[in-house]
């Protein structure tokens, strides 16, 4: 089908489907015989055509018509798919993104108006026993789909067959085995949470969740439109609005990560490790107050002498108790000059871009190389992003390593904890 047609229009079909877009046979073999350029209908569209076999160019479509073609809209599901969304839209888009990473959002859903990603899905919205574990593709599979039998919530996985009617079994990093999986894995994440708001007489099945639910419930429950940002400590959000919060973000950070309680260091030596750094915040901490044991940390590289350290918050502990806030931010700070030198320069994440980006230092030619879609991922108002390659995590120098969360080479995201 691929050499038949070309990937951009499979792209296309793809997009119509999830925009809730009607496949006619009149209209499809239209298609094919180079008469219509398009392939697909409006919902609304198809209906009059159906009933009255005329065409429906002059139809006016109804609110009603509006909703059940939301209906029909079919959801995107991903694994950390970020930079899989990116090469459709300069493949198959433009080569050349908006400026605006705000402006590129509205182009990735317009192609595609409901995402999901099952990475976001397993760290920021699922039960504890799922964001305990590796959050990786494969493992996520392996935990939530009938292969670990004494967790209630696992689901058995439909079988896959092929052209013999023989089972068959795929491979990790195979495209087809990985979209199996990863539909697997959203199918079973939401399983799980549904079981848990059902619970508490919520009476819901994925369908009605997914066709039925408001956006906003969507967002709550689902993650519905947040996408994964690797080598960071944001989650992109696409649809976020224009505007400038506390932090000058318009994506929000990571689950359990807070702007009072992520800091900016810089001035360390060369030498320093992740390894030097988790030991120096957690050695000693046994005989610290609970909220400092409980702690989980995440250090995310932004050059050879400088680093992001966001301190991540376990269930029950809440990030706007002032008291607590300040305990935490007094702990990182007296953790990493004592075991890391006095010579550190070590600030809150809403401190370091009010003072980074309210001086204007930083102009869109000092960014460099560091311009264009990949330094865009978080925006900053009356400043072009492209001064902010620099700022996400998105390492040029230190030796790639490996990620811990899931054995792959990863590039300079170290998550402790």
């Amino acid at each position: 089908l691929l050499q038949d047609v070309g990937f951009t229009v499979l792209f296309q079909a793809i997009s119509d489907a999830c925009n809730g877009r009607v496949f006619t046979e009149e209209q499809t073999r239209r298609f094919l015989e180079g008469l219509s350029p398009e392939m697909s209908v409006a919902a609304s569209c198809a209906a009059v055509a159906d009933e009255n076999e005329k065409d429906c160019n002059n139809h006016v479509t109804t609110e009603e018509e509006v909703m059940m073609t939301k209906k029909r809209n079919i959801p995107l599901i991903v694994h950390n798919g970020l930079q899989d969304l990116m090469f459709l839209m300069t493949h198959c888009h433009n080569a050349s993104l908006p400026d605006s990473f705000e402006d590129v959002k509205q182009v990735i859903r317009g192609y595609f108006p409901s995402i999901y990603d099952t990475k976001v899905l397993a760290t920021e919205y699922s039960d504890a026993i799922i964001r305990g574990g590796k959050s990786y593709l494969e493992n996520l599979f392996n935990n939530t789909c009938g292969l670990h039998l004494g967790d209630i919530f696992s689901l058995q996985p439909p079988t896959i067959t092929n052209k013999n009617g023989m089972s068959s079994q795929g491979q990790a990093h195979e495209a087809a085995w990985d979209a199996y999986m990863t539909g697997c894995v959203f199918h079973s994440l939401c399983h799980r949470i549904l079981e848990s708001k059902n619970l508490l007489n919520f009476n819901l099945t994925l369908e009605r969740l997914l066709h039925d639910s408001s956006s906003g419930l969507l967002r709550e429950w689902i993650g519905l439109n947040h996408i994964y940002m690797h080598v960071s400590i944001y989650t992109i959000d696409l649809e976020s609005l224009s505007g400038i919060d506390a932090a000058g973000l318009h994506d929000p950070l990571s689950k359990g990560l807070s702007i009072d309680t992520t800091f900016h260091v810089s001035g360390i030596m060369e030498s320093v490790s992740t390894r030097d750094i988790c030991q120096a915040l957690t050695l000693g901490n046994e005989s610290e107050e609970e909220a400092i044991r409980l702690l989980d940390y995440e250090i995310i590289w932004i050059d050879d002498t400088s680093f992001f350290v966001g301190t991540r918050m376990i269930e029950g502990i809440s990030t706007s108790d002032s008291i607590t806030t300040g305990l935490i931010a007094s702990h990182v700070r007296n953790k990493l000059h004592g075991g890391l030198g006095l010579a550190l320069k070590i600030v809150s994440l809403g401190v370091y871009f009010k003072s980074k980006y309210s001086t204007g230092a930083e102009t869109p030619e000092s960014a460099g190389e560091w311009g264009g879609i990949v330094g865009s991922f978080v925006s900053v108002a009356t400043k072009p992003f492209q001064i902010l390659g620099s700022v996400l995590g998105i390492v040029r120098k230190r030796p790639t390593g490996h990620n811990i969360d899931n054995g792959e080479i990863a590039s300079k995201r170290r998550k402790i904890g």
